[in-house]
């Protein structure tokens, strides 16, 4: 598992994107997934920083981004290792090792020790009903999906009943894009990070 990254270092504006097949082309993938909120170019709000994510990620070149303005630092976290996955509850927990292979962080953390970690929120964009992105694991096995007509508090709980040890939530709506042996989902728009199964 390795996070990759349209862009080769941090980026304030009209930042570089790509398709997620692009993505898992370009590295031989054969799975991968959209990973974390950004601005897209198509949200007037995103005017002079587009395709910007201000989430801590470390891609498959070990270069982190937003070391400096990880404003979201209390945000939980994925890191996958060599034969290992791991979830903290929030990214500043990390520090910055290279010596894994990716580092993601998103919000919220869906399960937690096998139990539902989000239980709802007043934010409208995570209780309507959508198609949910996720990356979970079962004990060192990593899994990737949507989970579609949900809410977010809703794609936790039927992550807890597939049995999931922990999961955390990624983009969603025209972002939503999963690849295995072609788009299962999607494309979806470009996109600034993904999180990719390449064989070793």
């Amino acid at each position: 598992m390795v996070v990759d990254t349209a862009s080769e270092s941090d980026c304030s504006s009209n930042c570089p994107a790509l398709s997620l097949s692009t993505y898992i082309s370009r590295r031989g993938a054969f799975a991968g997934i959209n990973g974390t909120y950004f601005c897209p170019v198509d949200y007037p709000s995103c005017a002079g920083k587009e395709n910007t994510f201000d989430f801590l990620v470390m891609n498959i070149n070990k270069y982190y981004f937003n070391s400096a303005n990880n404003v979201y630092s209390t945000n939980p976290a994925v890191i996958f290792g060599g034969g290992y996955v791991r979830f903290v509850g929030a990214a500043q927990e990390w520090g910055r090792d290279t010596g894994v292979d990716g580092v993601l962080s998103n919000y919220p953390l869906l399960v937690a020790g096998g139990n539902v970690n989000f239980g709802g929120s007043s934010d409208p964009k995570l209780g309507s009903k959508g198609s949910r992105s996720f990356v979970a694991n079962k004990g060192n096995l990593v899994y990737i999906g949507v989970v579609h007509s949900a809410t977010v508090a809703e794609s936790a709980r039927v992550l807890k009943a597939m049995g999931m040890d922990n999961a955390l939530n990624l983009d969603d709506g025209g972002s939503t894009a999963f690849w295995f042996g072609g788009y299962k989902v999607g494309p979806g728009r470009n996109i600034p990070n993904a999180i990719l199964f390449i064989a070793r």
